[in-house]
């Protein structure tokens, strides 16, 4: 298998305060002014929250436009139409001096302020990760989202929300708890996806290391991710998909932060494949280890062999980079869930990295930017060459 080949380039910058773990936490990719290309969303953790439009060709000038001033912001967030004016607006937890979740209104117009509204006041902080998708059976969407400080222990908090005809309301009503008190080893749990888990044609929410489904008016939850190591992944990011071709949904899991919260020796990445009970654990795969905070985990067809690829990046360790330069991996598979490791990049640590086709020609190509070093505010595209 021939590996595949991409060229960075930077596309924009977003230079945000200089204090003390300054950063831009929050990347988004969506079409937000509805010309069929995808145009990307960045935002500090104070400062400036700004859209980049896509030219819609490599080499092309992508146009920055401020869109709001910002606090205490974290990642994880979505895009979604709330209002129905047809274009996309963006939702955004805060982060741990934070308990709201917020929705910014997107305007239709370049350069216009995008008002922002509060979703939710919980009382307690940090809103790492949001998704929406019809969960209930009901066909309505919902959304999802964890708390990850409750108040009551090192356990996260995952809420549920229904879509309310009037976003602008605040907060919005019908809050409900899903689970309390979800963690491992100490570390609150993150990370969701929404997919068919258990084969029965309707989509089910994966969250953490459990998924859950809705029934007869309760949340079921069933933990899926039992390691055979027996230490818990911590801090995951999350994809689901059929990777080895049985007609049946993966869970694919990479741990985020491992090496921030007391796993020096880094992280892993593998995919868990459900068996004949698919409520009791499922088998894990492991294809890494030892990633240094691979906080990335996507599904798509990479190598343009028709099979979903697993592709995850690191953030790196302390802004020199000083274990090793961090890296960015695809995992081509054979569709069968046989894997082959190709490095893509390497040297340039990325957060939250994003596969999109920037430009309508079929492939996917990668949209990240640094957390730390000294490219921290560069906003970099990843361009197909397969």
């Amino acid at each position: 298998m021939s590996a595949p080949r991409f060229a960075r380039t930077v596309i924009g910058e977003l230079v945000n305060d200089s204090g003390p773990g300054a950063m831009n936490t929050f990347l988004l990719v969506a079409d937000l002014d509805n010309d069929g290309y995808q145009d990307v969303v960045l935002s500090g953790r104070n400062g400036k929250m700004a859209w980049f439009k896509n030219p819609g060709r490599e080499g092309g000038a992508w146009q920055a436009y401020h869109m709001a001033e910002v606090s205490d912001m974290e990642c994880g967030g979505v895009a979604f139409d709330l209002d129905g004016d047809g274009y996309k607006d963006v939702i955004l937890g805060g982060d741990y001096r934070s308990d709201e979740l917020r929705w910014w209104h997107n305007p239709g117009r370049p350069g216009a302020p995008w008002a922002c509204h509060v979703i939710a006041k919980t009382g307690h902080r940090q809103m790492h990760d949001a998704i929406i998708g019809e969960v209930t059976g009901d066909g309505r969407p919902s959304l999802v989202f964890w708390n990850q400080h409750s108040g009551e222990t090192d356990g996260a908090t995952l809420y549920r929300l229904p879509l309310p005809d009037d976003p602008t309301i605040s907060p919005w009503p019908g809050l409900q708890v899903i689970a309390r008190e979800k963690g491992e080893d100490g570390q609150p749990e993150e990370g969701l996806a929404i997919g068919d888990v258990d084969g029965d044609g309707q989509d089910e929410l994966v969250a953490g290391t459990w998924w859950y489904k809705y029934r007869a008016g309760r949340w079921e939850e069933y933990k899926f991710a039992v390691p055979e190591s027996g230490r818990g992944y911590l801090t995951t990011r999350l994809a689901i998909g059929d990777v080895n071709g049985d007609g049946r949904n993966e869970i694919v899991v990479s741990e985020g932060d491992p090496c921030i919260y007391g796993r020096p020796w880094g992280g892993r990445l593998a995919w868990f494949e459900p068996g004949e009970d698919v409520h009791g654990p499922w088998r894990e795969h492991r294809l890494a280890e030892g990633l240094l905070d691979a906080h990335t985990c996507r599904l798509g067809d990479v190598c343009g062999n028709g099979h979903l690829d697993i592709f995850t990046a690191e953030i790196g360790t302390a802004d020199s980079y000083r274990e090793r330069p961090p890296r960015l991996l695809v995992f081509e598979n054979d569709g069968r869930g046989s894997f082959t490791r190709h490095v893509i990049d390497e040297g340039e640590g990325v957060h939250e990295a994003v596969l999109v086709d920037l430009r309508r020609r079929g492939v996917l190509d990668i949209v990240g930017r640094p957390l730390q070093g000294p490219n921290k505010w560069k906003l970099y595209a990843w361009y197909n060459e397969g």
